[in-house]
């Protein structure tokens, strides 16, 4: 036993990283961040189907208000499963880290991992919804000719604009990060990966 030798104390880890805003500038940068997606999606299918069409899609999403409607809340909520199936799949946990609700100061239903995800699986699961109710059901339902697919593509890829926010307040956080839902903002925690010693 050397008593020279100096003990090892572990590094205490630096405090997590704020990478949140308060809901209405996350809005705002969420609606930049959408616009140019959806205005794609929309001229893809005027490039497609006629400029007319578009109107004639939407049309055919709500020809039945209550139904169109139904169809709508029901991709909301959706929305928010696929978060969750992507984040458990991801990190191998179960269900019981995952936490629904509805958040008052954005009208709208959210789904939380309680646990810390790593970078990459946070994002897989923030971009999932736009991509699985968005995109694909737009691009299916031009290229097929069913306009309320392609419209209810839109709706929801609009929805997803909240993600997109988020998705930029992470860019360059490193893959080995660790992240958490922010518990009051629109945003996350980030607590960087531990030095190499």
């Amino acid at each position: 036993w050397n008593i020279n030798q100096e003990e090892k104390v572990p590094a205490t880890p630096p405090p997590p990283q704020d990478r949140s805003l308060a809901m209405g500038w996350a809005a705002l940068l969420g609606i930049l961040l959408v616009t140019p997606i959806v205005a794609a999606l929309l001229l893809l299918h005027a490039m497609v189907r006629g400029p007319a069409a578009i109107g004639g899609a939407i049309d055919a999403l709500f020809a039945r208000t209550g139904l169109g409607l139904a169809a709508v809340a029901a991709g909301i909520v959706l929305h928010e499963v696929v978060h969750a199936v992507v984040w458990v799949a991801a990190a191998g946990g179960g269900w019981s880290r995952v936490r629904f609700g509805w958040q008052w100061k954005a009208l709208a239903p959210f789904a939380h991992y309680t646990d810390p995800l790593p970078a990459p699986a946070y994002r897989l699961g923030a971009i999932a919804p736009l991509i699985v109710l968005g995109i694909v059901p737009a691009i299916v339902g031009t290229l097929t000719g069913r306009g309320a697919v392609a419209a209810f593509g839109w709706l929801l890829a609009a929805g997803a604009a909240g993600d997109l926010a988020v998705l930029w307040l992470l860019r360059g956080v490193p893959s080995r990060a660790l992240v958490t839902d922010h518990p009051s903002r629109a945003g996350c925690l980030v607590q960087a990966p531990a030095e190499p010693e």
